[in-house]
């Protein structure tokens, strides 16, 4: 009589790691203000399909003002008017009904952020309270969910410090007292303690130098194995995204324009603006000049109609210009829009 709950939840599991912990399916969010009598909208993201599976580290890659910060706003459930979520659908598999953070209420949010889905930010003194000592930053974010006594919690928070190979000294430090990589890893221990299901990496390495930024990186690899937990990496850093991650999405202008394993897109890119990427990319012993887009990116306010890239794409022709490319499979886990790849006419 007690093996039947055990095999259901048994069940109930294999089937969970077989669906993607994050679908994100036509999402549409946008910036809609309202003065003076104008009314403007801003499409920060517009139409995004893609799905972060268990136990991988997704990448989302694009320059400033791609709606990189914006699209994981939305999925955090971190948004603030004038952004609203205007179509589309975003699932986590660990949400009971499937549904997305937004559609959560203030309870259920409380009660899953840290513990099923964290954040580690750009900027560690964006998480750390300058007034507060170490110790007690644990305590807000890891108090009401990891069930022990003091002195439990106590041990249970020195021994998750060694994983991102911090002293114990360090809590009762102020951030103002510890190096930018150290209060990185306390952000990165921070984020990683509940042992989330979801984790959501913003530039974790910014501002750090490339020493401390490769072992950053290793820790946020290493723990999140060690966890089995999904996670989605955000940086316009394509070196970081070739050293971590296991699938890569870029992004132009509010919408994904290409989409593959890492090493696959690096060694075959697809679309024109991410083959510019990678090849701006610097090369060790390579002297040659590296050649830039010409334009700009497009005024989400007002974006050009078609294809978002065409005003500054080598391949447009005039259906690049008239119609919207969506994205379509090129070949195994490896999806691309543009009207030149897929074998129609530009």
């Amino acid at each position: 009589m007690t093996a039947a709950p055990t095999l259901a939840a048994d069940s109930m599991r294999a089937t969970t790691a077989q669906r993607p912990v994050l679908h994100v399916e036509d999402l549409k969010a946008y910036y809609r203000t309202r003065h003076f009598g104008v009314e403007r909208e801003v499409k920060a993201v517009d139409g995004v399909t893609f799905e972060v599976r268990a136990n991988e580290i997704y990448g989302l890659a694009g320059e400033s003002s791609s709606g990189k910060s914006t699209l994981i706003k939305t999925i955090a459930a971190a948004m603030r008017p004038p952004l609203e979520i205007v179509g589309g659908t975003l699932a986590f598999s660990f949400f009971p009904g499937g549904k997305g953070l937004h559609q959560a209420t203030s309870a259920e949010l409380a009660a899953m952020r840290w513990r099923r889905l964290s954040y580690i930010m750009q900027g560690s003194m964006s998480v750390l309270n300058p007034v507060r000592r170490v110790r007690r930053s644990f305590e807000d974010f890891a108090g009401r969910h990891v069930r022990a006594t003091v002195a439990s919690f106590e041990t249970h928070v020195r021994e998750h410090l060694a994983l991102v190979r911090l002293e114990p000294g360090v809590l009762d430090a102020y951030p103002h007292e510890l190096s930018g990589g150290m209060r990185q890893r306390v952000t990165i221990a921070l984020a990683t303690i509940c042992r989330p299901d979801f984790v959501i990496a913003d530039e974790p390495t910014t501002a750090l130098d490339v020493v401390v930024q490769k072992d950053v990186l290793d820790m946020i690899r290493n723990i999140q194995r060690e966890m089995g937990s999904s996670l989605l990496l955000v940086t316009h850093d394509l070196g970081v995204h070739a050293y971590v991650t296991d699938r890569l999405a870029v992004m132009y202008a509010g919408r994904l324009v290409e989409e593959a394993r890492t090493p696959e897109l690096f060694s075959s890119p697809q679309h024109p603006y991410t083959r510019h990427l990678i090849a701006s990319l610097p090369r060790i012993g390579d002297n040659t000049p590296r050649v830039s887009l010409t334009g700009s990116p497009p005024n989400l306010a007002a974006p050009p109609s078609g294809c978002r890239f065409h005003p500054r794409c080598p391949l447009a022709g005039d259906r690049c210009r008239r119609e919207t490319p969506v994205m379509t499979a090129s070949g195994p886990d490896h999806r691309v829009a543009c009207f030149a790849v897929s074998g129609g006419t530009a």
